[in-house]
């Protein structure tokens, strides 16, 4: 199957779009809230795990230290007894803040794609107040979408956790020796490894499917299946230039994620050598420290920026490429007959 479309001017395009409706740049922080939340705070948990052991009880904060010497399920009780208030009023604030993020995702979404494509349709203007006001009757069925679509991949996720955990927790107590026991844990790896491999590799199709039907629905006005349906058959049909023009997406997402993140490097790497050269012990040591968090703090404007714009451009890609794709196919011209005059002389 052949590339059908030009995608260089649809890069070219998508880029001229986006620098000159910067409302849209707007549109793309507001779709930054929604997207790759869950990969950025597992990033950041993942990293922050390795360094938080305790060496010793002195090292206990001091709300928690009248539960060390209590048994676990004890501590628990307790500790949940004391603040079941705060516990709840964080768990729904944290509720409430996270649905708060995912709408404006979705409106911003919403509004990169309906002002992409009226841009690409000639509209000399776009407004904040516009976009927003068209985008609201489409979030439900952009809801609707993620919904059917994300349910499968997080029930099939658990069941995968669940029946590792399982394994493992069987392996543990049902003394086994150890060889038996580490020959188990690789059993269990080697099945559950490679399921997530797949469903990883899934996820990546899914998500350029939902791009399609994503657009189906601002673009083309069309319900939840009816667009699930439109995004499968335009990434049947075009598969090649949709997996391509996701590499190329990739590589320019990575090249702008390294150059965003040098200033960082540069302010946070002094401020590490700082502490080991001015020793740990030391209150020089924090004066770095300082200075490299109110740096981070006035780059983060910067990142925002970047970030919308880039999560702009991505989108007026593929709307753009979407517009490209599903253009009717102009009528051959009909061949010419044969006229009176020439049928009779012949």
């Amino acid at each position: 199957m052949n590339i059908n479309i030009n995608i260089g001017e649809v890069l070219t395009k998508a880029w001229k779009i986006v620098w000159k409706f910067k409302v849209l740049w707007i549109f793309g922080i507001l779709a930054s809230c929604g997207a790759n939340n869950n990969a950025r705070f597992n990033n950041s948990f993942g990293g922050n795990s390795g360094g938080g052991g305790n060496g010793g009880d002195g090292n206990i904060p001091e709300p928690f230290r009248q539960f060390q010497n209590a048994h676990p399920e004890e501590a628990i009780r307790s500790f949940i007894s004391q603040y079941l208030a705060i516990i709840v009023i964080v768990v729904l604030l944290l509720c409430v803040i996270s649905l708060l993020f995912y709408f404006l995702g979705v409106m911003g979404k919403i509004g990169l794609i309906n002002g992409a494509g009226k841009a690409d349709a000639g509209a000399e203007k776009l407004t904040f107040g516009e976009l927003w006001t068209e985008g609201l009757p489409y979030f439900w069925r952009m809801l609707g979408l993620s919904l059917l679509i994300g349910l499968p991949f997080f029930i099939i996720i658990v069941i995968l956790l669940v029946v590792f955990f399982i394994g493992l927790l069987s392996f543990a107590g049902n003394g086994t020796p150890n060889g038996g026991a580490v020959a188990g844990l690789m059993a269990t790896l080697g099945i559950f490894v490679p399921a997530i491999c797949c469903i990883a590799i899934l996820a990546i199709i899914v998500r350029m499917i939902i791009e399609q039907a994503q657009n189906a629905i601002i673009i083309e006005d069309k319900g939840v299946l009816a667009s699930l349906s439109r995004g499968w058959d335009v990434f049947k049909r075009n598969f090649l230039t949709i997996i391509l023009i996701a590499i190329i997406l990739g590589v320019i997402g990575g090249i702008v994620g390294f150059v965003v993140v040098i200033p960082l490097l540069l302010i946070v790497v002094p401020a590490v050598a700082g502490i080991f050269l001015a020793g740990s012990s030391s209150s020089v040591a924090m004066v770095p420290v300082i200075i490299a968090a109110l740096c981070c703090l006035a780059y983060f404007p910067v990142l925002l920026i970047v970030n919308g714009i880039q999560q702009a451009y991505i989108q007026s890609v593929w709307t753009l490429a979407y517009l490209r794709l599903t253009a009717p196919t102009p009528a051959a011209p009909a061949a010419a007959l044969p006229s009176v005059e020439t049928a009779d002389a012949a």
